[in-house]
């Protein structure tokens, strides 16, 4: 009985490593049958068509896919000149996705003010739509086409610079499948019919990225400054689309100043300089002159939800804001709640808003680095999931409960959710495989070879604006509004994920 037992392990050992010997074998036989047509190009190509498939099947065959409206988007709407149908009042938030609005204001409506990129991209599909139908609708469809042209390209170029790190056909495979698995996920791509700023961030960031790493080969100079061009319009859509993106601009710039050395030439040195200080004026005068994304209730939540919520003696850490020890009963308090124990906008409430400032609260962190430490714990927990769990993806006339979310092409978000490490401890962990991985071959000025000096340097800007935006949701609204505000985090996660996990492909070559 014990021989039998020893030789059914035996057994399936042996057919294991049969299963991995023909894997094996395959692999060298693709690989040395693609040898010398190993194209990056290609298979970001296939990967980007994949992508554009999956993204029309999703927007643009029924069942429509889109995002709901959290009540968040109102004003990007009524500022492009879009207006919800009156019979569509019901349906308007968070239950069910609307694909058709009106763009004629009348007495129900209020027109709204409102500049930045995003509003001129809505603007852009409005008047695309009007030159089409020329009815007094608009369908967000037109929106979704201009995202999804603008997509495109941009997943086509982040794979394929993925991609050139490697010379085998099979690992170039696995990463081409691996970034459509993450980038091409419904929770990304459903916000593309969607009036919310996340598919302006996804794209332009992507841009931003995918040309950031362009520069890991040496190029005709023509073809770096082309690149150069596409970084420095990319960053300036993504920092001028809301306030709290606009410190994104320091970080471009400083990476643009990094660019000096990738090549040895005074014209292109002066170039990146320009470059840089342009970003960095523009990033400025966001800072000092658009309107803030948070209101006086994000300012309680910065309070209730953030500092209070971490403090271990709330009525010590009130003392230190000389603020009433009375007001103790306010720690955990949320405006959001079903029966809130007092609303932000209250009058009741101004004497206690008037008590503090934003400023005093980043201030606290700076003295309590360890309960900053522990919100972006928070932060990084609660950004896991890319989507709004309140916010349908269906119309109304689909017939599905409200509410209800698609879970097509979703293994990726999916993952996140359920499985994936949810901890700030997740982050340090990809941080530390980036310099491992990446570390060996960095050089602050580097020569020919300097793929892994322009890859770190790409990450640590994008572990930088993980960190900016998280910081700036916490100091601004704790815990309340991060699944609002902290989209850039999460698809900074993603991003480190996948450049880390090509690389490791790569080293270990078991593909």
């Amino acid at each position: 009985m014990h021989n039998r037992g020893v030789s059914d392990i035996t057994g399936k050992i042996n057919l294991v490593m049969r299963i991995i010997h023909n894997i094996a074998g395959f692999k060298s036989k693709i690989n040395h049958r693609m040898e010398r047509r190993y194209s990056p190009t290609l298979i970001a190509l296939v990967s980007a068509a994949a992508a554009a498939l999956l993204m029309i099947s999703m927007l643009f065959l029924p069942n429509y896919l889109g995002v709901a409206n959290d009540g968040s988007y109102d004003r990007v709407m009524n500022a492009a000149g879009i207006y919800h149908i009156e019979n569509q009042v019901d349906d308007i938030y968070n239950n069910y996705f609307i694909k058709t609005y009106s763009n004629v204001l009348s007495g129900y409506h209020q027109s709204d003010y409102w500049f930045n990129s995003q509003v001129l991209i809505v603007k852009a599909a409005v008047y695309f739509d009007d030159i089409i139908t020329g009815d007094r609708f608009f369908d967000i469809r037109f929106l979704g086409l201009i995202y999804g042209i603008l997509y495109v390209p941009a997943i086509y170029l982040l794979i394929k610079q993925a991609c050139m790190r490697v010379k085998s056909f099979s690992e170039g495979i696995v990463i081409g499948v691996l970034g459509v698995l993450v980038f091409a996920d419904v929770a990304y791509v459903s916000y593309f019919n969607s009036f919310y700023p996340e598919a302006l961030w996804l794209i332009s960031l992507m841009y931003c990225v995918g040309a950031a790493v362009s520069f890991q080969e040496d190029k005709n100079g023509y073809i770096d400054f082309s690149y150069l061009i596409l970084f420095i319009i990319s960053g300036v859509i993504l920092m001028t689309s809301r306030s709290q993106c606009a410190v994104i601009g320091i970080l471009l710039a400083v990476y643009c100043l990094k660019l000096v050395f990738v090549r040895r030439n005074w014209m292109w040195g002066v170039i990146c300089v320009l470059c840089g200080l342009g970003l960095s004026f523009i990033s400025i005068t966001c800072m000092l002159q658009m309107e803030s994304d948070f209101n006086d209730t994000s300012k309680f939540h910065a309070m209730t939800r953030g500092v209070l919520f971490q403090s271990d003696n709330p009525q010590k850490t009130l003392e230190e804001f000389n603020i009433p020890a009375s007001y103790e009963m306010l720690t955990d308090a949320s405006g959001y709640d079903y029966l809130p124990l007092v609303k932000p906008t209250d009058p009741i409430m101004e004497e206690f808003l008037s008590m503090y400032t934003i400023t005093d609260i980043a201030a606290y962190y700076v003295r309590h680095p360890g309960k900053f430490f522990s919100m972006m714990d928070v932060s990084i927990k609660s950004c896991f999931g890319i989507r709004r769990d309140f916010c349908g993806n269906y119309e109304k006339s689909v017939g599905l409960p409200e509410k209800a979310r698609s879970i097509f092409w979703s293994m990726w978000s999916t993952f996140k959710v359920n499985s994936a490490p949810k901890t700030i401890g997740y982050l340090l962990v990809l941080c530390a495989a980036g310099f491992l991985l990446f570390g060996k071959g960095y050089s602050l000025r580097p020569s020919n070879d300097r793929r892994s000096t322009v890859f770190l340097d790409i990450q640590i800007v994008v572990l930088l604006i993980c960190i900016s935006q998280s910081a700036i949701t916490i100091v601004n609204s704790g815990d309340a509004e991060m699944i609002k505000h902290c989209f850039l985090v999460s698809y900074a996660i993603d991003l480190l994920t996948y450049f880390v996990l090509a690389e490791i492909v790569h080293k270990v070559n078991i593909f």
